[in-house]
């Protein structure tokens, strides 16, 4: 149809605010983001069952069992946290050595693999013989119950062989990550807690004619599917021709010293940071639940529903470190600031999903206590609104510092603004509050809720620095801070 002379065409409408905020990670973009973010979530589900397996299996048992499970555990928990932390280092060189797209990245992401492995099994070496050969001493530190030092003791003997079988998975799995292939070592994962359920079941309650070994068959169990979920990742990459199968003398041999300074560099912080970070929310539960036995009682029913729900912040915020951390390798600065943009406002969604989902199972997992006192209740409704409302917080802090910063190696950063919202504000005026004043449980946990508004703030502010722009392995300098656009940015938006 001919339009008249001096009528003009109508233009186009234009985008909406989210429309536009969401368009650096659209297409391709998001479908990445959801093979890596949906696999580590489910992979931090399964980590976060595993404990939860033995302590349910061995419920029937005596009440000394389950006593010196949970002390052991707690123990062992910390040893993976670190880790784990050790681990993030890897993951941070390896998405940006992967994001240069270079003919060298795979010989350079063995090194790096290699290193990481390495290194975690410096610290899982330390952790076996800890655990081997001094493992009453460990125990003492949880508990004075010379039968429960006892049981405890022995499952951690038992199962302190699988921190080395630990740090090469933990450190192929980075590998896998940063390649986007995590569903590998998530199916494995999901094999060895399968095999984990079914080897407690038949060694704790001696079932099909095995012995009832009750502690030591929880541990014999732990360590049967370590094993088998090691043997069977190792044997697939084998059997495909992965890259991460072997490990060439000859691309080992150009490792350099500066690749080792670079990741310990960033490993040793993350590790430190993951540490205390776990620390921190331990001492933090102590003193809430430390009011009175409701308070105990409440925390003791929040804990599990708050590690379970976090797994999926946890799970985009890792994917974010390894996509963000590709753009940045790849040199592409200004792309890789407005897809942190993006990605933090994905984040905020994320939260409050979340957040709604857990309001909204509030009274079915309040149907899993029945024999709660209605003081205890009560507390534990009100103090479950409070940590729904937080995961929307949460959410947005675990993208920015977890994912955006750490992405830039920003290792240094995310372990200073840790320690200062955890341990300088958190922890301190919640322990003034408590001792000083006798406050309710209920404020002392919406503490929580201003330390993350606080990481928040200042994360903002460093985001919006542009300083953690920097590519940890080409040829810019990785100390030299990219310095902001001609064009004006506007600010990251966290609310």
């Amino acid at each position: 149809m001919r339009v008249p002379p001096g009528v003009r065409h109508a233009a186009p409408p234009r985008p909406s605010a989210p429309a536009r905020a969401l368009a650096p990670i659209r297409g391709e973009f998001a479908r990445q983001l959801m093979r890596i973010a949906v696999p580590i979530t489910l992979q931090n589900l399964v980590f976060s069952s595993k404990s939860i397996v033995d302590a349910v299996m061995l419920g029937s048992q005596d009440p000394l069992d389950v006593a010196a499970v949970g002390i052991a555990t707690k123990a062992s928990f910390v040893v993976t946290i670190f880790l784990i932390g050790l681990s993030t280092g890897a993951a941070q060189i390896g998405a940006q050595v992967w994001g240069t797209a270079s003919s060298s990245r795979g010989p350079r992401l063995q090194q790096t693999v290699w290193l990481a492995w390495a290194a975690t099994a410096v610290f899982a070496t330390v952790a076996f013989v800890a655990f081997s050969f001094f493992p009453e001493a460990v125990m003492s530190t949880g508990t004075s119950s010379p039968d429960v030092v006892e049981r405890g003791a022995e499952f951690l003997r038992i199962t302190s062989f699988t921190y080395l079988l630990f740090a090469y998975t933990s450190a192929v799995a980075v590998g896998l990550r940063v390649m986007h292939q995590p569903s590998i070592s998530m199916v494995y994962a999901l094999i060895g807690v399968a095999l984990n359920v079914a080897a407690n079941a038949v060694l704790i309650f001696g079932l099909f004619g095995a012995p009832a070994l009750g502690v030591a068959g929880a541990a014999y169990g732990t360590l049967i599917s370590a094993v088998v979920e090691t043997a069977l990742l190792a044997l697939h990459l084998r059997a495909t021709g992965h890259l991460l199968a072997r490990f060439p003398r000859e691309v080992l041999r150009r490792i350099a010293r500066t690749d080792v300074v670079l990741l310990l560099r960033l490993s040793l912080p993350a590790a430190l940071n993951s540490t205390l970070w776990a620390l921190g929310v331990f001492v933090f539960y102590a003193l809430v639940s430390g009011v009175g036995v409701d308070a105990a009682t409440a925390m003791a029913v929040l804990s599990p529903v708050d590690s379970f729900a976090l797994a999926f912040a946890i799970g985009l915020a890792n994917a974010v470190a390894v996509l963000v951390g590709g753009t940045l390798g790849g040199s592409r600065m200004e792309e890789a600031y407005q897809q942190a943009r993006a990605l933090i406002a994905v984040g905020l969604a994320v939260g409050v999903l979340t957040c709604l989902v857990a309001l909204a199972l509030r009274s079915p997992v309040m149907a899993l206590f029945p024999t709660l006192s209605p003081d205890a209740a009560d507390l534990t409704t009100t103090l479950y609104v409070l940590m729904s409302l937080g995961f929307v917080l949460k959410s947005v802090g675990m993208v920015m510092v977890m994912g955006v910063l750490r992405a830039g190696g920003e290792a240094r950063f995310c372990l200073l603004l840790d320690v200062f919202a955890q341990w300088v504000l958190l922890i301190p005026l919640a322990l003034l509050l408590r001792i000083g004043f006798g406050v309710d449980p209920v404020y002392l946990y919406a503490l929580m809720l201003v330390e993350e508004a606080v990481r928040i703030t200042i994360a903002a502010r460093r985001i919006r620095s542009r300083r953690w722009l920097r590519n940890l392995v080409g040829a810019e300098p990785a100390t030299s801070p990219v310095e902001p656009a001609s064009s004006p940015v506007e600010p990251v938006e966290t609310r």
